[in-house]
């Protein structure tokens, strides 16, 4: 299991939903030295991304070149190879043979962390390598906590009909979270009492890690990054704007935030800004967002700042 917090870059995130979209969630080490040696290091040594024991499998050398293909032993030409349409049959030499596969149990637990989850038990898997039952979760500014499940390849029609039999024979007494890891249109948004939501929309800004806050924001507005423009979390740390992801550290700019955010939801966007930064305790050299917000610019992606006034602008 992991012992170290090791960061994690977005193309890194991007990798481990590549590989998870795929049926065994394997990968071979052609694919990765070939397309991404940076991220492939920090998976392996962060122990998300293991050697696979168990298949032999090379990146396509022909039709489709970044895919995976399981091979076979070819007693006609001594080796291992697979079989292309268009190329017939393909050898695949010694050093092309090694898979790698995604651990789960350390994906979790990078993947769970920040969540207040009542027992900290490895997830229960429900059906093999795609649906887990992570356990009962207390989201900020809710009392009761809520069961939430993992899952993976959810548009795919076989695993939703495997999830829906595992729904069937669990029922819910009421709402429960299902985290899916993989991008993509699931086949149904709910399913009896299970409201099915994206990783995308729930990661951490500078993470592998689901954000609290977002989820529980989630939960309560009901909107995903596509039909809601702005989502931001109770505290102001982070703030999701179709999809891109905007953290904040000072207590001043999180305080900014909040407000801003909870006029535009009120439907009256416009503030005053000596009122904004008077409410955030700012002091009194600090008469303009650019000076509260010094040092960063991306705030104006969607805050507007002009004669004396402030406003979310999307």
């Amino acid at each position: 299991m992991l012992t170290d917090v090791v960061p994690f870059s977005r193309s890194d995130v991007q990798l481990v939903q590549s590989i998870l979209q795929t049926p065994d969630a394997v990968i071979t080490s052609a694919a990765l030295d070939g397309f991404h040696g940076r991220s492939a290091d920090t998976l392996k040594s962060s122990g998300i991304l293991r050697p696979d024991a168990h298949q032999l499998a090379a990146v396509a050398l022909s039709d489709h070149e970044d895919e995976a293909v399981n091979l076979s032993w070819s007693p006609e030409h001594r080796g291992y190879g697979y079989f292309s349409p268009s190329a017939g049959w393909v050898p695949v030499s010694g050093d092309q043979l090694t898979a790698y596969t995604i651990c789960f149990p350390d994906l979790f637990q990078v993947l769970l962390a920040p969540l207040d989850v009542s027992s900290r038990e490895a997830p229960e898997e429900l059906v093999h390598g795609l649906v887990w039952e992570v356990g009962n979760v207390r989201f900020p500014g809710r009392g009761k906590r809520v069961p939430v499940w993992t899952s993976r390849r959810l548009h795919a029609p076989e695993v939703w009909s495997m999830f829906a039999d595992a729904a069937r024979s669990r029922p819910s007494p009421g709402l429960r979270l299902v985290i899916n890891l993989t991008p993509g249109r699931v086949m149904e948004p709910t399913y009896r009492g299970h409201e099915i939501i994206s990783l995308q929309d729930v990661i951490c800004a500078d993470g592998l890690a689901v954000d609290p806050d977002l989820l529980a924001a989630r939960v309560s507005s009901g909107a995903t990054t596509a039909d809601a423009p702005i989502i931001v979390t109770a505290d102001g740390a982070s703030v999701n704007v179709r999809g891109k992801h905007y953290p904040f550290t000072g207590t001043k700019q999180r305080s900014i935030i909040r407000h801003l955010y909870q006029a535009w939801k009120s439907g009256e966007p416009e503030c005053l800004t000596a009122a904004v930064l008077e409410a955030a305790d700012c002091g009194a050299s600090v008469n303009t967002l650019a000076k509260a917000f010094s040092g960063r610019s991306d705030w104006r992606d969607f805050i507007q700042e002009k004669n004396g006034r402030c406003w979310i602008s999307l």
